[in-house]
């Protein structure tokens, strides 16, 4: 809801405000004596957060992760005592309603003994269910509750042992839950673009069907794991063996809309003389699910060690072994509306003669199993007090397996008598896969040279593999649907490489400097294959650099500059040795920071980074200059904050604060084009007043006033509005 009582407190802040802007310049000038604010050991915090929005309730919760309505109660509780001279325990606590974040931690511990910890937590994040926004007549689609929440919760327990000269021990059991509804941007189609459509197919130069209908996923998952550690120590070598258990159980559906709000005419609207389709009659829709479901088991045994020979030479290394299993389901109903003579007919996989039915499937049965051996061996060496170098080699064998029996749900209709004729197709499928890894490692540090330290971490992996297969699709062949089998036995090859080359510079007392250059490139390919048409090599290549300066004329002033360069390429070849460079990539990014403290009752930070940001897309090389929907992804912005802090009298401390943001890369260049660049400004200011009330009581107050504008939605997900947070901290 909201408050109306909001305006008034509106009021006095801004006679607070005020006030504190009249007076700022005697109150320096006095050199008013502070007394720190106290420290509690053990405190309850209690806050209320208030905003009063106007515009998009949704928008504001996802950006702000808290709903329209507020948040409020405990934010913090802390208690720690001591039991006796040996044992002490502490809890935390929080329950903010609104936000729905709970917390309940319990820990004690006994020295030389060991400790017991168990809690829950759990906290919510918010989404919002909006589609897509096209310019060219103002379509905008959200869902008709477009505010969407997951809750995320823990619940944990675990014990240690760690007595003096004996082998420590450790086990825990760790359940984590997701649930909730969260948005997805696999949205669905549209015809109410605004682009005309023709009867005659061939004076459509451009499609008026467009991905921007929303949609969404249910999410229900459990994660368990149970985990048990020793550690010891004997003589130089310490070892550590650890053995886990995990369980995840995974039931995820998303839904999809295609084509809301049309049906095309039975009969079909004649080709000639060519005349103006309505959008609502451009399409027939389709609505459904599909649901994946997974419940696997993975027990993992791992153990290593780590040996000082001498002063000059450390021996570690450790051997693991992970073997998992699924069970593996999938429910796909893609329900198809057509007009007949008898009405609207709705079915799952419908399709007419020679036509393409929706995806639909069943799973009856799916499993898989995943075996992986994984070995490290390295050395430390510090020949001198100046060079350190780690060389270390890791092989890895994998074997995996999987089976599947699908059934494809397709249903013929006979359009001019809405008669229905289930045509299912049974789709068994087989997966195996072998890969062996060995991926060498080397990180080197020298400090040799007065105030510069240098540095360089390079690896490879290097994975030859085999994949066999087949997997079964569907194909339409007249009033039937003809079943497709695929065999593929093919070799792999995944080569990564990552460099990384950098230095740490003390210039002087007042400068320091420091410089990174990376490089980073994967490349995974088939060959030898004995069925072509369904592979590909994929490629990339990262490169860069990280600069970062530290400069301080004073002990009162510091500035931190930094800029961050990276061009990226990927190459996509298909078997029919088409080559397209989608996603190449451009990243320039400047930042600065300036701290500034002048006197003891008063200090400033600012910000502000801007960034140069795009990504190629694949057209116009594929699909045609006609396919021109998608342009490059631009995502150039700039934002920043000042905080400015300073002391009101002995017991009162005050702070502004203002952050902006801003992105200018959203334009329509045709009216054809989907442009998903985005257009953003925000703003946000904020005055808060920390007051001692005693010892044993603080209380914090900010208030503040918020705009957000979205052109990427066509101002469709605006807001604004003020906001309130009040907080009482009491020691306890």
């Amino acid at each position: 809801m909201k408050v109306t009582s909001f305006r008034s407190l509106r009021s006095a802040s801004l006679l607070a405000s005020l006030a504190l802007a009249l007076t700022a310049p005697q109150t320096f000038g006095a050199a008013i004596p502070t007394d720190a604010f106290p420290l509690f050991d053990s405190y309850i915090k209690i806050s209320g957060k208030v905003p009063s929005v106007t515009g998009d309730d949704a928008a504001y919760a996802r950006r702000f992760q808290t709903p329209a309505n507020g948040a409020y109660g405990i934010e913090a509780l802390h208690f720690a005592k001591d039991l006796d001279k040996e044992t002490a325990l502490e809890f935390d606590g929080r329950a903010l309603t609104g936000v729905e974040d709970y917390l309940g931690k319990f820990k004690i511990t006994k020295n030389e003994v060991g400790s017991l910890d168990f809690g829950y937590k759990r906290f919510r994040t918010f989404y919002d269910g909006i589609g897509g926004f096209f310019p060219l007549n103002n379509s905008f689609r959200q869902l008709g509750n477009a505010e969407l929440h997951t809750d995320r919760a823990k619940f944990w327990v675990g014990a240690k042992i760690e007595r003096p000269n004996a082998p420590k021990f450790e086990i825990s059991y760790v359940n984590d839950l997701r649930d909730g509804r969260k948005d997805t941007t696999i949205w669905g189609d549209t015809d109410f673009t605004g682009i005309p459509i023709s009867s005659q197919s061939s004076l459509n130069l451009f499609s008026a069907n467009r991905k921007i209908t929303p949609s969404y996923m249910d999410l229900n998952e459990r994660q368990e794991t149970l985990l048990g550690v020793m550690k010891h120590t004997v003589g130089n070598t310490e070892y550590e063996f650890e053995i886990s258990n995990n369980r995840n159980n995974s039931r995820d559906t998303r839904w999809v809309n295609r084509n809301p709000g049309e049906l095309k005419p039975f009969p079909a609207i004649p080709s000639s003389p060519a005349s103006v389709i309505p959008p609502e009659l451009a399409n027939n829709p389709t609505f459904g699910f599909d649901t994946q479901t997974t419940k696997s088991t993975i027990m993992t045994y791992m153990g290593k060690f780590e040996t000082k020979v001498s002063e000059k030479l450390m021996v570690f290394g450790s051997l693991s072994y992970q073997d998992a299993s699924a069970d593996i389901g999938g429910d796909r109903q893609m329900t198809l509306t057509i007009l007949t003579p008898i009405g609207p007919v709705s079915s799952v996989g419908m399709f007419v003669a020679n036509g393409r039915p929706p995806y639909s499937y069943t799973t009856q049965f799916g499993h898989t199993n995943e075996k992986i051996l994984t070995g490290n061996l390295g050395v430390t060496l510090t020949p001198t007090k100046d060079l350190r170098m780690t060389l270390a080699l890791k092989g890895e064998k994998l074997d995996m397996d999987g089976v599947n029996q699908v059934t494809y749900i397709n249903n013929l209709l006979v359009q001019s008598t809405g008669a229905l004729t289930p045509v299912n197709i049974p789709a068994p499928n087989t997966a195996k896969r072998t890969e062996k890894s060995w991926v060498p490692e080397l990180d080197v540090r020298y400090t040799g040279i007065k105030d510069l330290s240098l540095y360089g971490t390079f690896d490879f992996r290097y994975s030859p593999g085999q994949d066999d297969g087949t997997s079964t699709g569907v194909t339409p062949g007249g009033p039937v649907v003809l079943p497709n089998v695929v065999t593929s036995s093919d070799n792999t090859k995944l080569n990564h490489n990552h460099y990384k080359v950098g230095a740490n510079w003390t210039v002087n007392s007042a400068v320091s400097v420091r410089g990174e250059f990376f490089y980073k490139d994967h490349t995974n390919k088939y060959s030898d294959r004995i069925t072509a048409g369904d592979g590909y090599v994929l490629g990339y290549q990262f490169r860069g650099a990280k600069f970062t300066a530290i400069v301080k004329p004073d002990a009162r002033i510091t500035f931190t500059t930094r800029f961050v360069h990276q061009t990226g390429k990927m190459d996509t070849t298909v078997d029919g040795a088409l080559n397209y460079q989608s996603m190449d990539s451009k990243n320039d990014m400047f930042g600065e920071t300036i701290d500034w403290n002048p006197t003891t009752q008063f200090y400033m930070q600012g910000n502000l980074n801007v960034v140069f940001a795009t990504i190629q897309t694949a057209y116009p090389s594929a699909g045609g200059t006609g396919n021109d929907v998608l342009r490059n992804a631009d995502n150039n912005y700039t934002n920043g904050s000042l905080i400015a802090g300073f002391v009101v009298d002995k017991n009162t401390d005050a702070q502004l604060q203002y952050t902006f943001y801003r992105a200018d890369n959203y334009s329509a260049p045709t009216v054809v084009t989907q442009f998903y660049g985005a257009g953003v400004k925000e703003y946000t200011v904020a005055l808060s007043l920390k007051h001692k009330f005693s010892d044993r009581l603080i209380g914090s107050l900010k208030v503040g006033y918020f705009d957000s504008k979205n052109d990427t939605t066509g101002g469709f997900t605006n807001f604004r509005g003020p906001m309130g947070y009040i907080t009482i901290d009491h020691a306890l």
